[in-house]
C-alpha cells in the first residue's frame, strides 16, 4: 500500500536529524510506525523484525 510505504519513508526522515537518531539509539526514544484505514477503524503497526504491518487488536 502507498499509504503504508509512506509511513517507513517518514520515519526514514526522522532519522535524518542527528538528535532524534542519538536519543532513539540511546534508547530515550521510541519510534512507532502506525497505519489508520478510516472505513474500517482498523489500525495496523509496523513490525521491523517481521518487515510487515501488523494489525492491533
Amino acid at each position: 500500500m502507498t499509504e503504508q510505504t509512506n509511513v517507513l519513508e517518514q520515519i526514514k526522515h526522522l532519522f535524518s536529524y542527528p538528535f532524534i537518531k542519538e536519543k532513539f539509539q540511546e534508547g530515550k526514544l521510541k519510534i512507532y510506525g502506525w497505519h489508520y484505514i478510516i472505513e474500517t477503524a482498523e489500525v495496523f503497526c509496523y513490525n521491523k523484525d517481521k518487515g510487515f504491518f501488523e494489525l492491533i487488536n
